[in-house]
């Protein structure tokens, strides 16, 4: 667990970003973990540095057992005030080989990231092109679109 598991210390976005307590505190707080979420100055945020502390990484030597096809496999479980736990297991990150991710992740994702740099006329323009590039009548309008971007 101390790839990722350790107990967070502000030491710069690539720390931030490689620490799974750092990320689940981004992710209770702000509803994402992107990258509009890691910056310089949430690194030493003292909300974000508490919410951590709360997250505890542990291995669990069953999905251990598996072997190293399932060394992203994760059990997440979620202890509530009230006593209720929250459970869930998954196999494979999402857009791994085996739980590709499907178009519209894919086209939200091009979304959030385009959408820092272009206007969000020319990102629509694009997913649409890109979207149905095989009906172009010539791939230079997509060129031409990306270059006036």
């Amino acid at each position: 667990m101390d790839h990722a598991g350790w107990k967070y210390r502000p030491e710069g976005l690539t720390s931030a970003q490689l620490n799974l307590p750092y990320c689940v505190a981004t992710l209770l707080l702000e509803g994402d973990v992107f990258v509009d979420q890691f910056t310089e100055a949430m690194v030493a945020d003292p909300t974000r540095m508490k919410v951590s502390e709360i997250v505890d990484v542990v291995e669990d030597p069953t999905i251990t057992a598996r072997g190293n096809r399932y060394r992203h496999m994760v059990r997440v479980q979620i202890k509530l005030k009230g006593g209720k736990t929250l459970e869930q297991t998954v196999e494979a990150p999402r857009g791994s080989e085996q739980k590709f991710a499907t178009a519209s992740d894919v086209i939200e994702k091009f979304r959030k990231l385009a959408s820092r740099r272009l206007a969000q006329a020319a990102v629509e323009r694009l997913v649409q092109m890109i979207m149905s590039a095989e009906t172009l009548p010539k791939v230079s309008s997509l060129l031409a679109e990306l270059a006036a971007a």
